[in-house]
């Protein structure tokens, strides 16, 4: 399933990728950290991308699972609010 985010996040990784391989082709040392730090945002926004399709199919397949799973973490946020009170 390729959803725009996960565009989005391919094009920014292929950009970091291209702009590297620039500065090494010209020898520019002022900006291939740029170029490797876009390159990263795209992979990071590919992985959530991905971690949230897979929720989100999850959750459709099985709903009484999410279910239960928010009510865990309800649970467990409402524990860790109440000690700090």
């Amino acid at each position: 399933m390729a959803n725009p985010p996960n565009f989005e996040a391919h094009l920014e990784e292929g950009i970091g990728r291209l702009q590297d391989g620039l500065d090494g082709f010209v020898g520019d040392t002022g900006t291939p950290l740029s170029g490797r730090l876009q390159g990263a945002g795209g992979v990071a926004q590919r992985g959530m991308g991905e971690i949230l399709d897979t929720l989100r199919d999850v959750t459709a397949d099985r709903p009484l699972f999410a279910l239960f799973g928010a009510s865990v973490l309800g649970f467990l946020a409402s524990v860790f609010l109440r000690r700090r009170a």
